[in-house]
């Protein structure tokens, strides 16, 4: 890649809306669980219990992989824009800084004569 193009506002707004939206796993994890326990007793069986148990432990370790890589997910790019935007201020300061350091020309410098 030969250049980036990276918006950070655009990046923070994406990353809030996203954080909200992910803020509402732990409810609707909550209401999935109130629904299973829910069927679970309304169905008075053991088999149809037992099904439902056996879904919701089987669906666990996909549900924390989601929530885990939500997570890491919002955080990688969080540290990504962040180092673009300190790398972009770093090179900034190292060209100002070069650039303030660059000698005077003085009397070499075309069309200046002597002081």
């Amino acid at each position: 890649m030969s250049r980036w193009d990276i918006d950070p506002a655009g990046v923070a707004a994406v990353l809030r809306r996203t954080e909200r939206v992910a803020a509402e796993f732990d409810e609707e994890l909550r209401s999935l669980n109130a629904g299973l326990e829910g069927a679970a007793g309304q169905s008075s069986s053991a088999i149809v219990a037992s099904a439902l148990q056996g879904y919701a432990e089987s669906a666990e370790a996909d549900i924390r992989f989601v929530l885990t890589r939500t997570g890491a997910c919002l955080y990688g790019a969080a540290r990504a824009t962040n180092a673009y935007v300190d790398g972009d201020l770093q090179m900034a300061a190292t060209a100002q800084a070069s650039a303030s350091a660059a000698p005077d020309p003085g009397p070499m410098m075309p069309g200046r004569g002597p002081r």
